[in-house]
């Protein structure tokens, strides 16, 4: 049985005048079921089994990137992993770790609060935004402080 999001997914899709396939499905389940930015190689071992390979995945979160269903979120150098987006997610902004490639979500008003102060000054509006914010997670912290 459907869920209210994947539903909305496929409503979306047909909206947008593109096949509901399979294979986008099995997508869109696994990124439904992910607390975290999944890249091609995550995606792959969790849909092992399927039929889907590595060049299909690639093809199918471009489409899904230029839909605005997912978006890329840079893990370190050049290493880029995908997540859902409003409406098919919740929105929030990440805390990236530049050593070991952790991601953290944000879910903070406060964050979104000072972004539309910081805007209002400027007299701009913001349609959406995406925030990567890149440094050190405590354990590489302290692997660094090490003697």
């Amino acid at each position: 049985m459907a869920t209210a999001g994947e539903k909305e997914f496929v409503q979306f899709l047909r909206d947008h005048r593109v096949r509901v396939t399979p294979n986008r499905l099995t997508v869109f389940r696994v990124m439904q079921s992910s607390n975290e930015p999944l890249t091609i190689p995550d995606l792959a071992a969790r849909v092992e089994g399927s039929g889907l390979n590595t060049a299909t995945l690639y093809r199918i979160m471009e489409t899904l990137t230029e839909l605005e269903i997912v978006h890329p979120v840079l893990q370190g150098h050049q290493n880029v992993a995908y997540e859902l987006v409003e409406p098919f997610a919740r929105h929030h902004d990440h805390l990236v770790c530049r050593q070991c490639g952790r991601t953290v979500n944000i879910y903070d008003c406060r964050l979104e609060d000072a972004l539309k102060s910081i805007s209002d000054d400027k007299g701009f509006h913001i349609d959406f935004h995406q925030m990567e914010v890149h440094g050190l997670c405590p354990d590489c912290q302290k692997a660094t402080q090490s003697p």
